[in-house]
């Protein structure tokens, strides 16, 4: 049986055009459509920084906005491109919560639908396709819900991040688990490469993860796993932060002196 999958993105270049072209050669899946949002993440109010900001500190949110661009990425795949090859209808809609974004779904009536780069999306919108969305989340669930992967296992000094892709509900990263994978940490002296290189390992896998999940869809959706977090991740403290170069550190020299 087909499983027709819509891919809704609110960054088509990059994660969202490398996993488009790994399903486009999936024989299990038919792309029912592409839909791109002309917003790139929802606007955070001015209360919710405020919060955000006492609970991490000044400093906390200075560097935050310091260490950010060490969680980009260099590919530039771009979905809309990798759509129009294979005669994928494009839909553009002007933020992924809205009125347009639920008439597509219900207009080419995908059984799933995909999501790659989108900040949070509304019930209104998830409860469409029969399956439901999915979700990718960089990090390994339910040990690390919330923003910036790498960084806390460090904290807490372990070796291993990874990532999972879950179904989406009304939470944030609190839905079923359905495909989860460990990636061994990849120490460097500099705590920033330490982060880049770990997470080009983590986005290497993304598409052929989305391709073992949906190759094998009625397996996994059966086999999912409901989660209970215990805890939200954030940008961490500045004291916090201090104590992930330590250990990132101390790992390091440590991963080096077994070889």
């Amino acid at each position: 049986m087909t499983l027709r999958v819509a891919l809704m993105t609110s960054g088509p270049v990059g994660g969202a055009g490398v996993v488009l072209d790994r399903l486009v050669r999936v024989s299990e899946v038919e792309i029912a459509c592409l839909i791109v949002s002309e917003t790139i993440v929802a606007k955070r109010s001015r209360k919710k920084m405020l919060q955000k900001i006492w609970k991490i500190g000044l400093l906390g949110a200075l560097n935050g906005v310091r260490i950010r661009k060490w969680f980009g990425h260099d590919m530039r795949t771009d979905a809309r491109e990798v759509a129009k090859a294979h005669d994928i209808p494009i839909i553009t809609v002007p933020r992924v919560n809205c009125d347009e974004t639920v008439a597509a779904l219900r207009h080419h009536a995908p059984d799933l639908g995909i999501s790659v780069g989108n900040s949070y999306i509304a019930s209104r919108v998830f409860t469409v396709p029969r399956e439901g969305f999915v979700n990718f989340h960089g990090e390994l669930l339910p040990e690390y819900p919330g923003a910036q992967s790498v960084i806390w296992p460090i904290y807490f000094g372990r070796t291993q991040t990874g990532y999972t892709i879950h179904r989406i509900d009304r939470g944030i990263d609190t839905g079923a688990i359905l495909y989860k994978r460990a990636v061994d940490i990849d120490f460097q002296p500099r705590l920033a490469d330490t982060i880049r290189r770990t997470n080009d390992r983590v986005r290497e896998q993304l598409p052929e993860a989305f391709a073992a999940l949906l190759a094998d869809w009625d397996a996994h959706a059966a086999a999912a796993q409901p989660q209970r977090a215990e805890r939200h991740f954030t940008t961490p403290t500045f004291g916090q932060y201090l104590r992930i170069e330590r250990n990132n550190k101390r790992l390091c020299r440590e991963r080096r002196v077994r070889g």
